[in-house]
């Protein structure tokens, strides 16, 4: 029990004792008088001690009412810097993906240009596919191989054509049964070099009993890019339907009396579904690469 609780039931009972003493010392209207008051100075005294006890109580409440207005307080300084903090991080993360973006265009771009370059400079190159291993002279692949062409492609040359270089692809020697490497040439002239891949698609190059196959030297993503057309190629040889892969990756399409152009294989794939499937083969087309 508190002690202001204490106190007014202290002064309850003394006042009870007063009433009972007035009673029997005093006259009826004396006694309604002294009770009057008396209960005037006890009803002053309960509002004090009343309000004394409501401000006891209060105490603890007011201070924990002033505690939770300083944490709302910090907390709304710390939203608010945390706010600040997110908008500069986002107009930081949306410069860098605007930065990111661009990058990639132009890296996308200098890919392009780079392996355009790297084709460009293998423009005079072929890839000559199926010429058995170890079948040069040690050291002189250029004379093995222009002797080769002038031998082995009928009256095209009157004399072995010139060479800069001749080398098998860099890759490890194939065990036995496996595929030979690859030869890959350099003319010096690009006449001579296209003068054999035409001749090489007219014509079959037989050597040492091995049909040999003339392509041109590409890079790894150019040679990925037109490898996309193999499906449709395939396709349209079995309905004879002529076509060209055209440099440096673009399907050229002969069907119905028009020439049409492919840059992807999905457009050719989609022109081979909706305008060629279900139709009656043909004889087989010959195929055309440059």
């Amino acid at each position: 029990m508190s002690k202001k609780e204490s106190e007014t039931k202290k002064s309850s009972r003394t006042l009870s004792a007063k009433v009972a003493n007035m009673a029997t010392t005093a006259n009826t209207d004396d006694f309604a008088m002294m009770l009057s008051t008396e209960m005037e100075k006890q009803h002053e005294h309960f509002k004090e001690d009343m309000s004394a006890l409501i401000t006891t109580s209060l105490a603890p409440i007011q201070a924990s009412l002033a505690n939770f207005h300083e944490m709302v307080d910090t907390l709304e300084q710390r939203v608010t810097a945390v706010e600040t903090t997110v908008g500069a991080n986002f107009d930081a993360l949306f410069k860098a993906e605007k930065a990111i973006s661009e990058l990639q265009t132009l890296n996308a771009a200098l890919a392009d240009r780079i392996d355009d370059l790297e084709n460009r400079s293998r423009r005079v190159n072929l890839r000559i596919i199926n010429v058995p291993e170890d079948s040069e002279p040690k050291g002189d692949m250029v004379a093995f191989v222009s002797a080769l062409l002038k031998d082995n492609m009928g009256n095209l040359f009157t004399s072995p054509p010139e060479l800069e270089r001749a080398h098998q692809a860099l890759v490890q020697k194939p065990k036995n049964g496996q595929s030979p490497r690859a030869i890959i040439v350099a003319f010096l002239r690009f006449r001579d070099r296209e003068r054999v891949l035409h001749w090489a698609r007219q014509n079959e190059v037989v050597f040492q009993g091995h049909t040999l196959r003339f392509y041109p030297d590409l890079s790894a993503q150019l040679s990925k890019k037109r490898a996309g057309f193999k499906k449709v190629k395939a396709a349209l040889y079995q309905k004879g339907i002529q076509f060209r892969l055209l440099y440096p990756a673009r399907l050229r399409v002969t069907y119905g009396g028009e020439t049409l152009m492919f840059d992807t294989p999905a457009d050719a794939e989609t022109f081979y579904s909706q305008k060629v499937e279900g139709t009656r083969d043909s004889p087989a087309a010959s195929e055309h690469e440059d």
